[in-house]
């Protein structure tokens, strides 16, 4: 350990922290998020830097944001005076990161995710205004494996249809436990993101109530599911409104691609509508 490690804040459980101390990793990781020289890099819990030192020279913003305190001031008084460079201290799940980003240029996202809260930052990333050019998050292992799910697989549930149906989603590597300090219980994997062209006309509201109701009653058939889940608010007939998505009423969830989830989703949400405006 050097003496600028022994310095350092140490890892806080409570905020999920895990660095990623092997530096072949971490130029993987920034070879993926692949930025340009006219980008904004958004890096969201930039630790102690690991990653940061990498794309100082390679983009032509950098915007860290760190919720830790003590990591906030760390990379400040490192960096802060750095021209291209701000340090932004606070929550990324209170903040307004496309604000934090002021995206006058292509925006590209990284971060290594605390497991605790992957699915609410995941779809902060998705949702950023203008849409990220590309992200690039480091999970656990598991969670990736979900967010690339194909229909009929295990893995595949709501969070897969969530992410699928607002940006292509691929697994770029697997990351060991032992390339984490402290290390971790799990092993982690690198997913890259696209978001796509049309997400914006995707109803995320509506996809996510059909999804969850959907996955929490997976062995159901989705014409049972449709009649009986309150969460849904469905008064009609399940089966017709199936049979017209040509989507088999006896099916279930996992069969369903995301795309048909989304033309679901924005069918129930419209005879909803139907039903209040009465």
């Amino acid at each position: 350990m050097t003496r600028e490690d022994a310095t350092r804040p140490r890892a806080k459980r409570s905020l999920g922290q895990n660095f990623l101390v092997d530096p072949n990793i971490q130029r993987k990781i920034v070879d993926e998020l692949d930025p340009r020289p006219a980008d904004t890099v958004l890096e969201v819990g930039p630790g102690h830097g690991e990653l940061s030192r990498h794309l100082l020279d390679r983009c032509r913003r950098l915007v860290l944001v760190e919720k830790d305190r003590d990591l906030a001031r760390e990379l400040e008084a490192r960096w802060g005076g750095r021209p291209g460079v701000e340090v932004v201290e606070g929550d990324a799940l209170r903040l307004d990161l496309s604000a934090a980003a002021r995206p006058d240029s292509p925006v590209r996202v990284v971060s290594n995710v605390p497991y605790n809260i992957t699915s609410p930052l995941v779809f902060a990333f998705l949702g950023l205004d203008p849409a990220a050019a590309r992200i690039v998050i480091t999970v656990q292992r598991e969670v990736a494996e979900r967010i690339v799910a194909t229909p009929g697989s295990k893995a595949y549930g709501a969070l897969s249809v969530g992410i699928q149906a607002i940006a292509d989603a691929g697994l770029a590597f697997r990351v060991g436990r032992q390339a984490f300090r402290p290390v971790p219980a799990v092993d982690s994997a690198v997913v890259r993101l696209w978001p796509r062209p049309d997400a914006a006309e995707v109803d995320r509201t509506a996809l996510r109530r059909l999804t969850r109701a959907c996955f929490n009653r997976r062995r159901k058939q989705l014409q049972k599911t449709l009649r009986t889940a309150p969460e849904l608010g469905f008064e009609g007939d399940a089966a017709a409104v199936l049979t017209d998505l040509s989507i088999d009423p006896a099916a279930r969830p996992e069969s369903l691609d995301p795309v048909t989830f989304v033309a679901l989703a924005t069918r129930l949400d419209a005879l909803r509508g139907q039903v209040t405006s009465r």
